[in-house]
């Protein structure tokens, strides 16, 4: 600490200052390293996983939600407090990132079977997005407006288990054999769902989608 001294301002609470230089120096842990941090008390430990994490995972649920805004926000906040909540039962033999998403997978399946109804997809306005698509040329930022719209719509249609190994690559960095990890299967089986779910949307998209 004494070695600090001499860059507090003037004037500065030396307690505020030291915390705050050592969220400087924790910025730069692995997220393992943070989540110990954290356990131990240091709170600006959570807020960096929490910057690191939040945006990618939102996107993941709210692509497996089917754009439900209310049923996405639910579920996310519920994955960060069982965090918070469970956080000294991690264990750093896998990635925090991997833990993270396997909680994330377990609390939409839990939301999904505590659904009172279940709706099929709509894709009545489908066909007609896909012929505006074929039979028109409209501008390149409304083409790829329309392309965006009919990838979303596709992506619903696959199956679950190729969807959420689709929309897991895309929306996270992590490997195929941690995707494996993470829906409790096998690595083959990961490359096979990824495989069939492309074929899919290269089926179903128009080429100018492509």
């Amino acid at each position: 600490m004494l070695r600090y001294l001499y860059l507090i301002p003037q004037g500065t609470d030396i307690h505020t200052f030291m915390l705050n230089k050592k969220k400087e120096n924790i910025t730069q842990f692995n997220d393992e390293s943070l989540i110990a941090e954290y356990c131990d008390g240091q709170h600006a430990a959570f807020e960096i996983l929490y910057q690191r994490h939040s945006d990618p995972l939102y996107r993941f649920i709210l692509r497996q939600c089917n754009h439900h805004i209310s049923q996405t926000e639910e579920i996310f906040q519920d994955i960060w407090m069982n965090v918070i909540k469970n956080s000294q039962q991690f264990r750093a033999e896998s990635k925090f990132s991997t833990y993270l998403y396997q909680i994330a997978r377990n609390k939409i399946i839990d939301h999904a079977r505590k659904s009172i109804s279940h709706h099929e997809a709509d894709h009545s306005n489908e066909s007609d997005i896909l012929e505006a698509a074929q039979n028109h040329r409209p501008d390149h930022k409304a083409q790829l407006d329309i392309c965006i719209e009919l990838l979303q719509q596709c992506i619903q249609r696959l199956p679950d288990d190729q969807r959420e190994a689709f929309v897991l690559k895309q929306e996270s960095e992590h490997s195929l054999s941690e995707l494996a990890q993470i829906t409790q299967t096998t690595l083959e089986t990961v490359k096979s769902r990824l495989r069939y779910a492309m074929k899919k949307l290269r089926e179903w998209l128009p080429g100018e989608c492509l």
